[in-house]
């Protein structure tokens, strides 16, 4: 698959992003580098140009959400398995994380606290939640954050953010392996 082809579909763009910014965070940590890697703009251009894609066909909204769905599903998932599939840890986490983040934000459209809203919704499914149930209580945060004219750069600022928190914590769990990150990208794409 071409990544233009994994352009136009949700959830390969969400593993060709999760890769590119894993493998990032695995060459920066194998160099010693400290702190976060240069920014990655081959990732910043793959996203831009899957929205931009999306906005072209007229599906911007609903493809970003779909892709916000998955890169935050998977950052949740990483984490847990961090913490040890302990839910308590998790939660203790995710209220912490949450605390950091809107603290870090200081512009006047922040993305990081609708990402942590976001991020709420995928780790607190009620049980037996259907996929519309939770896709309706995604849309709600996600589109209230979309400005009108600027819906491509605001649905960026989220898919972003969940890119790069999610790829750090893949890095971590792939023991900052591009191999193994590579192919655990590339079977859970497919």
């Amino acid at each position: 698959m071409s990544e233009t082809t994994a352009q136009s579909r949700p959830r390969s763009t969400a593993f060709t992003l999760l890769r590119m910014t894993a493998q990032g965070e695995a060459a920066h940590h194998a160099a010693g580098g400290e702190g976060p890697p240069p920014a990655d703009m081959d990732m910043y251009g793959a996203l831009t140009a899957a929205l931009e894609t999306w906005r072209d066909a007229d599906r911007l909204r609903p493809q970003a959400l779909v892709l916000i769905e998955w890169l935050a599903t998977e950052h949740a998932g990483y984490r847990t398995q961090i913490l040890g599939q302990d839910q308590d840890r998790f939660d203790s986490w995710l209220r912490a994380f949450g605390d950091e983040v809107s603290l870090t934000q200081r512009h006047p459209h922040p993305a990081g606290p609708t990402c942590v809203e976001l991020l709420t919704v995928v780790a607190s499914a009620p049980p037996g939640e259907r996929p519309e149930e939770r896709v309706s209580r995604l849309a709600v945060p996600f589109l209230a954050y979309l400005r009108p004219g600027s819906e491509l750069e605001d649905a960026r600022e989220i898919a972003l953010n969940f890119a790069l928190w999610a790829g750090q914590e893949l890095a971590a769990l792939m023991q900052y392996d591009c191999q193994r990150i590579a192919g655990y990208t590339q079977a859970r794409s497919s």
